[in-house]
């Protein structure tokens, strides 16, 4: 989750976006920017174990962007200091990589985001009548697999190498297996759904999420060209440009032997189409402003329901759901008709947030913290 002081830190970033105006940014924005970023550094570095922050603003007004980077690639002596270059893992804004494939694979013909599970997924009968867009809007009453214990435990068990299939993960809650947890009701984040999403996404292209992302969303089409997906550990051409992460085990009692280990090597198929992709700020700014103004993701989403206007049908929390989820959907749910927050995510080690300002300040800021 992220934590109160990343929190502080957005608040701090949006105040030195509005205290200089768009058309002069430039080194004003940048020295305040850096200012906050070596602040966060120097405020964090014993408590929460964070060790380096890059921060890539975006402004529309004229296409300028600021980037900022504190801190270093890892925890070792003589470390290179991390560059805007840097990639990080991104956690849950992989979610909009997967929610936008299907919004298009709905547009080809090839599916409809009212189709029931049982349409593409048929080995999971509880869940038949689950819709496509209920799994997207995090309404499907399927909990997530990551707060399982089973789970928990078998990755402290068997270390950060562990690989799981989709299946697997989706078995860690399926009610066909003893020891399932309840379903959820209302509006509930879960991770569950957006490795279903996958397996559709598979299931209905024939091809794998990886080959869907790569053909129909990476490279320079979004300016996306530094932007990887694998579900599993990844190749050194593509880690060796990755920061370390280092996942602190408080909250964890299963996995407190892996308290301090880099994650940056760990198999990411426990987040999958939830979660196992990485980038750097300046391609998730430029993905979100895509989802925003993207003619060709315009087509792809059904009538009325864009990023500005969040319209979708209004959801009932859940009682085991948080107000404020941990991490952004792919599909929006929100209520209200100007969006305060864009995509976010978070997996072991790693903490990203995204936030438009629209108002005073016509900026879009990621923030990826990491420890």
């Amino acid at each position: 989750m992220i934590s109160q002081r990343t929190r502080s830190a957005m608040v701090a970033l949006a105040a030195a976006l509005n205290l200089v105006a768009p058309a002069h940014a430039g080194e004003a924005l940048a020295s305040r920017l850096q200012a906050v970023a070596d602040a966060y550094i120097a405020d964090t570095a014993a408590g929460e174990k964070a060790t380096a922050i890059s921060i890539s603003v975006s402004l529309p007004e004229d296409g300028g962007t600021v980037n900022i980077t504190a801190g270093r690639v890892s925890n070792t002596a003589g470390a290179a200091a991390i560059t805007p270059d840097t990639l990080f893992q991104i956690g849950s804004i992989t979610k909009s990589f997967t929610a936008v494939t299907l919004l298009q694979l709905q547009a080809e013909g090839v599916l409809d985001l009212d189709d029931p599970l049982e349409t593409w997924l048929p080995q999971y009968p509880a869940w038949r009548q689950v819709t496509l867009r209920q799994l997207l809007t995090m309404t499907s009453g399927i909990p997530s697999y990551d707060n399982v214990a089973a789970m928990i435990a078998d990755i402290g068990q068997q270390g950060l190498s562990r690989h799981f299939t989709p299946a697997v993960l989706v078995g860690f809650v399926d009610p066909a297996y003893p020891g399932a947890p309840q379903p959820t009701s209302g509006y509930a984040y879960s991770n569950t759904n957006y490795i279903l999403a996958g397996m559709v996404i598979e299931k209905a292209s024939g091809r794998t999420v990886q080959d869907n992302f790569e053909r129909r969303l990476f490279g320079p089409r979004y300016g996306l060209t530094s932007t990887f997906y694998r579900a599993g550990p990844y190749p050194p051409e593509i880690s060796r440009l990755m920061a370390s992460g280092y996942f602190v085990a408080e909250g964890f009692p299963g996995m407190k032997n892996l308290d301090g280990a880099d994650v940056k090597a760990e198999d990411m198929s426990w987040g999958g189409a939830a979660g196992a992709a990485v980038s750097r700020p300046e391609e998730v700014n430029r993905w979100v402003r895509a989802l925003f103004s993207s003619n060709e993701l315009k087509r792809a989403r059904p009538a009325g329901n864009s990023p500005r206007s969040c319209r979708c049908e209004p959801v009932k929390p859940s009682r085991n759901s948080p107000r404020t989820t941990r991490a952004g959907s792919g599909s929006a749910s929100r209520v209200s008709s100007r969006p305060r927050s864009g995509p976010a995510g978070s997996t072991r080690a790693n903490r990203w947030a995204t936030a438009p300002f629209t108002s005073t300040c016509p900026a879009r800021i990621s923030l990826s913290p990491w420890h």
